[in-house]
């Protein structure tokens, strides 16, 4: 298909012309393209078409201003068909109050369920779910949440860290954090904290998820998508676009690439080879675009504005 859009491209650079005298041959008679001639364009035109409409569209589905407060991060609880999302409100600062954000809960037509889930959270970020249990970042460490019981059952504090962000778990239940402004992630293993990579290779960590036996985050500090191996800390650059992709807020994976947002308002997908396409611009907007989530099979992004207080559902298609 890139072929035949090169052939095109390269060999009538004065394509729109020849598609405007086919459709008019169609009313008319007479035409200055020999028949041979349309036969090959009309073919190449068909592939083009054809291989635009490929590549899938994103689609608005509904906006929403009435379900959080500086939506930072959204998860998709497939189990109860619901959505939970941090109300980040404002980063504590001196003489401000502590723990009064939290966790609201709503359904994929933007209906809220539950404003306060869970309250007494302080300028919370990141969320993940792994075997019933919600994961929050908040500014001091993790909350553990239990969706059975609907009550925090643990909290983890995490000393003398600058801005922890975003939250994954592997497969064995092992939680991987990222802390924003270092060079840190740490891992939480049998309730156990610890610095689980420093390394300038991670310098201002933000979105991170657990791909089998990788943990993969986005870098700020060189817009680059790194892999790192649970096992034997490997790591590998998936991409590196440079630093004008910075801030990758949230990364979710998609087929046998990546889903990455700009926090200015674009949403890339990374192949397998590391070449990026963008799938999603709202920067004329002014619309950002913090820790999204996607639901791979109803093909849906809920993307979290932050400071445009909007939940945004688009179809991609």
């Amino acid at each position: 298909m890139l072929l035949a859009e090169n052939i095109i491209q390269r060999t009538f650079p004065d394509l729109k012309h020849y598609i405007y005298l086919i459709i008019k041959s169609s009313f008319m008679k007479k035409t200055n393209i020999k028949p041979g001639m349309k036969s090959v364009i009309t073919f190449l035109i068909a592939i083009t078409l054809i291989h635009c409409k490929s590549e899938a569209q994103m689609r608005l589905i509904w906006e929403k201003d009435s379900l959080a407060y500086n939506p930072e991060s959204i998860v998709f609880d497939k189990s109860r068909a619901c959505c939970y999302v941090s109300n980040f409100g404002e980063n504590p600062g001196n003489g401000m109050s502590y723990s009064k954000d939290y966790i609201s809960k709503f359904n994929l037509k933007g209906e809220i369920l539950e404003q306060k889930m869970v309250d007494n959270v302080t300028a919370p970020t990141g969320l993940c779910i792994h075997n019933d249990l919600l994961y929050i970042v908040e500014r001091f460490g993790i909350i553990e949440f239990d969706l059975t019981q609907n009550k925090v059952v643990k909290r983890y504090r995490i000393e003398g860290t600058g801005f922890l962000n975003d939250i994954a778990a592997d497969n064995n239940g092992n939680l991987y954090v990222t802390v924003s402004d270092t060079n840190i992630i740490y891992r939480i293993k049998d309730s156990v904290v610890e610095k689980w990579i420093e390394s300038d290779e991670f310098m201002n960590p933000n979105g991170i998820i657990c791909d089998g036996d990788n943990i993969i985050v986005g870098v700020c500090s060189d817009g680059s998508l790194r892999s790192v191996s649970i096992h034997d800390k490997k790591t590998e650059i998936i991409s590196a676009p440079g630093k004008g992709f910075a801030v990758i807020d949230g990364v979710k994976k998609h087929g046998d690439g990546y889903f990455i947002s700009h926090y200015q308002g674009i949403i890339y997908f990374v192949n397998n080879k590391g070449v990026s396409r963008e799938i999603l611009n709202t920067t004329a907007e002014n619309v950002f675009c913090a820790d999204f989530e996607f639901i791979e099979d109803q093909n849906l992004f809920i993307i979290p504005t932050l400071q445009n207080n909007k939940v945004r559902l688009y179809r991609y298609e």
